[in-house]
């Protein structure tokens, strides 16, 4: 997972702001119906005192679009995008799936495979074409294991995908402080991207990725 540019910490400060003097009397107590508003709000994180973490629906009109997509400008969006799963069974299922793949890949490579972080060195040891066939299920197994114990490259490949908003809520309050800018959340088919990030307990948002495209028009 890459830091945040400066370009985007700062741009990130001033959304901060944007945001915090919009007012409470800008949020939405109720926030979208379900999937097909879902787009036409921000989400807020906020912290709160005594380790309170609360969250608020911004509407999009209750913004200053103008100032908002200045901000939003500068902002791409995360290669490694981080994925996080919804459930422990879930994530044994892609890891063991990456595991197969990367098994497989690995051991029709003819030159040495990067598995995770890992990469066969020793060829003047033993050539690639005979090691390979104890190193890659070994390899690929062991980032198999990172990947179930939430590390490394593969688990930063699984994002955030939740069918239901509610779910979404509760995992985002509990990992505000873990998303950077850019990071891309699927909430119930409804791309969203974090455009102020939770950093030092602050102010987690993150607005919908159709932004991004309507202020590039």
């Amino acid at each position: 997972m890459r830091p945040a540019s400066v370009t985007q910490r700062a741009m990130a400060v001033s959304l901060a702001l944007i945001l915090i003097s919009c007012g409470t009397t800008r949020y939405s107590t109720a926030g979208p119906t379900g999937p097909e508003n879902l787009a036409r709000y921000a989400l807020i994180i906020k912290p709160r005192a005594g380790g309170q973490v609360t969250h608020e629906w911004v509407t999009l009109k209750d913004f200053d679009m103008a100032t908002l997509q200045l901000a939003m400008h500068p902002v791409t969006i995360n290669r490694d995008i981080v994925r996080v799963s919804t459930s422990d069974s879930e994530l044994e299922e892609y890891c063991e799936g990456r595991r197969l793949q990367c098994e497989q890949d690995c051991l029709t490579s003819s030159r040495p495979f990067l598995v995770d972080w890992r990469k066969y060195i020793d060829t003047q040891v033993q050539p690639w074409r005979v090691a390979r066939y104890a190193w890659c299920p070994k390899n690929c197994l062991d980032a198999k294991v990172d990947c179930t114990k939430r590390r490394g490259k593969w688990y930063e490949e699984y994002s955030p995908s939740f069918q239901a908003i509610a779910p979404a809520i509760d995992w985002l309050e509990e990992h505000h402080t873990e998303l950077l800018v850019g990071t891309v959340v699927v909430i119930a088919g409804v791309a969203f991207t974090v455009v102020v990030a939770a950093s030092g307990g602050g102010v987690l948002a993150l607005a919908p990725l159709v932004l991004f495209a309507e202020a590039s028009r």
